[in-house]
């Protein structure tokens, strides 16, 4: 998804010639910590509220900072949280290719489209590999995961910290793993953990309980 298609345009503008109390007021309402500075329809930069001098609320913003950062229009949301996570901004802009202000996007609609992306909220079970082998096969995963009637929902990789080896997220639609675990630890692919719901009883074994259940009651 691009980041043209989750703008927020509804987030005021401030232009130079403002002054400080205007910005930290709008910050306040909107419960932001930033606001993108935009002059006849280029971006120039980002205001912080510690860029605002609240000892002298009636100075102006221009000059106060000199910070700018943005994404294109076509960027992706992952490059966008990427930027506004590293530097913990509120407010983002987007820009277009030859720097016109498009709008903004907000960290909580980042958060909550990659949220919608990933599938956080579906049923299932996230599987973390960490491969033995540096050229590993990822079809070859997929392919044990499938043969157990799972299908593979996301997929991510991160580097492991302190062992500085690949770790592998699969979120998989089936809500017991240890199938697809047993399967992949057999073939050399080491599960570093997982996270799943309380199994529930297959049909079969659930008549079984109950007809145990009822041979007891008599």
């Amino acid at each position: 998804m691009f980041c043209k298609e989750i703008l927020v345009k509804d987030i005021p503008v401030l232009k130079p010639d403002d002054l400080g109390a205007h910005a930290a007021a709008l910050m306040d309402d909107l419960k932001v910590k930033h606001l993108p500075v935009v002059k006849d329809g280029l971006y120039l930069y980002l205001l912080s509220e510690k860029d605002i001098d609240m000892g002298n609320p009636e100075a102006g913003i221009e000059n106060t900072c000199f910070y700018a950062p943005y994404v294109e229009e076509e960027a992706s949301v992952v490059e966008a949280l990427h930027i506004a996570g590293k530097d913990s901004l509120t407010v983002l802009p987007v820009v277009s290719g030859n720097g016109e202000y498009v709008g903004a996007v907000t960290l909580s609609v980042l958060v909550e489209t990659l949220n919608d992306m990933n599938n956080t909220g579906s049923e299932g079970a996230l599987i973390a590999v960490e491969p033995s082998q540096p050229d590993y096969v990822l079809s070859q995963m997929i392919h044990l995961i499938e043969a157990n009637r799972a299908k593979v929902m996301n997929l991510f990789s991160y580097t492991d910290k302190a062992s500085g080896k690949p770790i592998l997220l699969f979120k998989i639609d089936l809500e017991d793993a240890l199938p697809v675990i047993r399967s992949l630890e057999r073939f050399n692919f080491p599960v570093k953990y997982y996270r799943q719901k309380r199994m529930l009883p297959d049909e079969t074994m659930q008549k079984r309980v109950n007809e145990l259940i009822h041979y007891l009651e008599l």
